[in-house]
């Protein structure tokens, strides 16, 4: 880091307006036309000899310069962000700003000023120190203002750390398969897994114990099971008296589970424990991303009814087992595809068994919701894969994303299928822990 110690100057154009001088920290300039007063001559010299003989890290800050809202930063890798005043001050670290311990920001809103600036701006060893118009002073390192500048990159990467892209797939998807006792045993195999999980939505697990709870194992291992009315996890077979309609032995067209529940669980666990030996049981799945898509891109109206029309699920009914809520009766209400601010697809809701037969919609959009919905559905088998799975395959689903069904079977079948779900949060959770810990990005 230089010896450079920042110049302060007036803005004329706060002057202007409001009187309120305002600092400006810049690098040397020795030939400056602009009126701002620079360093001389010697003093640029020796400034030289000291980068010369300092270099600054990338992260480190090359020069700062206020203006009338921004903190300008250049970075040692050349790149330059500017930083807004009220957010630097917000995320002040100091101690009775910030808890390190608890990772937390002690400082409270009311408290803040949304025309904060400073009054005076100073390198320090490793980053800059903020004398605030509050009477307050902040230090921040060059690595800190870096990774949370306001660039393409700093805001790309933060992005993926949320969430990692998705990759959307068709016909020709093959679902990538892994082990479940390595998933188990090696932590840079379960990395993987929930890497392919996030961009691929869809995965195989080969393998698994002969246990009904085998998924709710695997889900332990991660995180934890999320429950639903049915307990920790659902013994899918052709039930007496049943409370759903997948547990029978009926033809299951293709959906999402649980879009009854306001937060659908986010991974699905799909467990072979016994498979119908005939014909029937086969699994259909489809990325319902992939779909949405192509509605989008050729079929606009469609795209723009199932993205604007709320519909209730709905779930009602009683307990078949023990660990399954006595009685039950859930209402949710959210449109077939959910977008975010971005208009980028975050959630796909369907599932005909549960979709309401009450709408909150007028008369007159209700064909056209129809019609959007079976072009939508159609487009979904269209993408489809189609394959029966083993005994001891655990099929792994982006729920919120892709869509399964089934084919139907004969009644007296032994088929077996266990259900259960672990919710995105915790996946995300144990993703950002795993590549901090075996240092993958």
């Amino acid at each position: 880091m230089s010896n450079l110690r920042y110049t302060r100057a007036v803005l004329s154009g706060l002057v202007a307006l409001s009187g309120v001088a305002r600092t400006q920290v810049r690098s040397a300039c020795t030939k400056c036309t602009c009126g701002k007063r620079g360093l001389s001559l010697a003093a640029a010299a020796r400034q030289q000899v000291a980068f010369k003989e300092t270099p600054v890290p990338c992260s480190g800050v090359l020069q700062a310069v206020a203006d009338q809202h921004y903190l300008r930063v250049k970075f040692g890798d050349g790149t330059s962000a500017q930083l807004p005043y009220v957010w630097l001050r917000d995320n002040c670290q100091c101690p009775d700003c910030y808890s390190q311990e608890a990772l937390g920001r002690k400082f409270i809103i009311a408290d803040l000023d949304v025309n904060i600036h400073p009054t005076s701006v100073q390198e320090i060893e490793d980053g800059l120190e903020l004398m605030w118009s509050d009477g307050h002073s902040s230090k921040f390192s060059g690595q800190w203002l870096k990774e949370r500048a306001f660039t393409p990159a700093a805001r790309a990467h933060q992005r993926n750390r949320y969430a990692l892209k998705r990759v959307p797939w068709g016909a020709d998807h093959r679902l990538r398969e892994f082990d479940y006792s390595e998933l188990k045993t090696n932590p840079k195999t379960l990395l993987e897994w929930l890497l392919t999980m996030e961009r691929e939505g869809s995965a195989m697990l080969k393998n698994a114990p002969d246990r009904d709870v085998a998924g709710p194992e695997m889900i332990e291992h991660i995180a934890y099971v999320k429950p639903s009315h049915y307990g920790p996890h659902s013994p899918v077979i052709n039930r007496p008296n049943t409370n759903n309609v997948a547990f029978t032995n009926a033809k299951l067209g293709m959906h999402n589970d649980l879009p009854q529940y306001e937060h659908m669980p986010g991974i699905i666990f799909i467990h072979c424990v016994k498979q119908h030996l005939g014909s029937g049981g086969e699994s259909v799945v489809s990325d319902g991303l992939f779909g949405a898509e192509i509605l989008r891109r050729n079929h606009p109206e469609a795209f723009e009814a199932l993205t604007s029309t709320d519909i209730y699920f709905w779930d009602k009914g009683h307990a078949n087992y023990p660990w399954e809520m006595d009685k039950f009766h859930k209402i949710s209400k959210f449109p077939v595809l959910t977008l975010n601010s971005n208009k980028e697809v975050t959630r796909i809701a369907v599932n005909h068994a549960i979709r309401d037969s009450h709408m909150d919609a007028s008369p007159e959009k209700v064909k056209k919701f129809y019609e959007a919905l079976k072009l939508y559905n159609d487009i979904l088998y269209d993408n489809a894969i189609n394959f029966k799975m083993d005994e001891g395959d655990i099929m792994t689903l982006d729920n919120v994303r892709c869509l399964h069904g089934r084919e139907g079977y004969e009644a007296f079948s032994a088929r077996h299928i266990e259900s259960s779900y672990l919710d995105w949060d915790e996946a995300r959770c144990r993703r950002r822990r795993l590549q901090e810990e075996l240092g993958v990005q």
